[in-house]
């Protein structure tokens, strides 16, 4: 990319001109990732790496990888499917299909860290795990037409695979520290710039959705401070835990080449996951109205309130693709 020197060079012009701000958000974040991501991943990240290394994913129909993919959590798919794709079992197109259904938040996760560590609800976890989780079988049947090649991949000696769990699964929770401290400290300077307060009185929330695009639990994090109805809440939540943001695209490319399609896919996903914890909130957690018809007024109003959240949303992946795609060109040229 021709000015892909301006990215980093404005991120490090703002850490000279704010490193107040940026040592605040990184301190936060670390800790948010030490004390919830840290518990709550590492050992489905290592039983993750163990059945990657028995070999028996690749013995398996495809449409399996799915169960995988929700159990070990982000980002065990997209590890799964970039590895039958380089054994020859699936095609790059196949394997990326497969990446978009079966890369997802681990149900720990969620019903640990977002909803009652984040939320400090635990019911909020069942509109969560419904909608997530609903909306990913509902869009994996593509991968029932997948035919797999036969492959030669050996299973690894439980003896030297632990050690070697263990190792991959540090090194994936470093990367994911290291994302949330980079994610919380760029929406620390975006906020520095003052480029929220364009959004006026959804400043926060528009930083809270920026947040949520580089980095699916800064985003959640900040989300569940705001002071905005707990459905609209959890169906942002939603939208990133099933997009996965930046961060997770990025850890999804350094084990598969990433694609529109891919990206597409994700964002359709988290759209209609969104849409279904929406509506499954108020039935879920029985003291919160369920929604009804508004007067015109408020209608309008609602329509401002959608307008501010699209545009922030937009403005948000415009950076994510800005960072995807930019890193991917600068990869492929290097």
């Amino acid at each position: 990319m021709k000015y892909g020197w301006l990215i980093p060079v404005c991120i490090l012009f703002g850490l000279i001109a704010a490193p107040d701000a940026a040592f605040t958000a990184a301190s936060n974040a670390a800790l948010l990732w030490w004390t919830r991501c840290v518990p709550s991943l590492l050992p489905y990240l290592v039983a993750g790496a163990l059945l990657l290394d028995s070999g028996l994913p690749s013995r398996l129909p495809t449409v399996c990888l799915l169960p995988f993919g929700m159990i070990g959590g982000y980002p065990v798919g997209a590890k799964l499917s970039g590895a039958l794709y380089r054994d020859g079992s699936l095609t790059l197109s196949d394997a990326q299909k497969a990446a978009a259904c079966c890369n997802l938040p681990n149900p720990v996760f969620l019903i640990s860290v977002v909803a009652g560590g984040l939320f400090h609800d635990p019911r909020a976890s069942l509109p969560l795990l419904i909608g997530v989780y609903g909306t990913a079988l509902l869009t994996s049947f593509p991968l029932l037409r997948i035919r797999r090649k036969p492959s030669n991949t050996a299973s690894i000696p439980l003896s030297a695979a632990l050690p070697k769990a263990i190792s991959d699964g540090m090194q994936s929770m470093l990367g994911i520290g290291g994302s949330i401290v980079f994610a919380s400290v760029l929406g620390a300077l975006l906020d520095a710039t003052g480029v929220f307060g364009l959004f006026g009185k959804y400043a926060d929330a528009a930083q809270a959705i920026a947040l949520g695009l580089f980095e699916m639990t800064s985003g959640a994090s900040a989300l569940a401070a705001l002071p905005l109805p707990l459905p609209l809440r959890l169906a942002l939540t939603a939208f990133f835990l099933q997009f996965g943001g930046l961060s997770i695209l990025l850890q999804s490319a350094s084990f598969l080449p990433l694609s529109p399609r891919f990206i597409a896919t994700r964002l359709l996903t988290a759209v209609l996951a969104a849409l279904a914890v929406y509506f499954l909130t108020p039935l879920c957690v029985p003291d919160v109205p369920i929604p009804t018809m508004a007067s015109g007024a408020q209608m309008l109003q609602n329509a401002f309130d959608l307008l501010s959240v699209v545009l922030s949303s937009a403005f948000g992946l415009l950076l994510v693709f800005v960072f995807t795609f930019g890193l991917s060109k600068r990869k492929r040229g290097a």
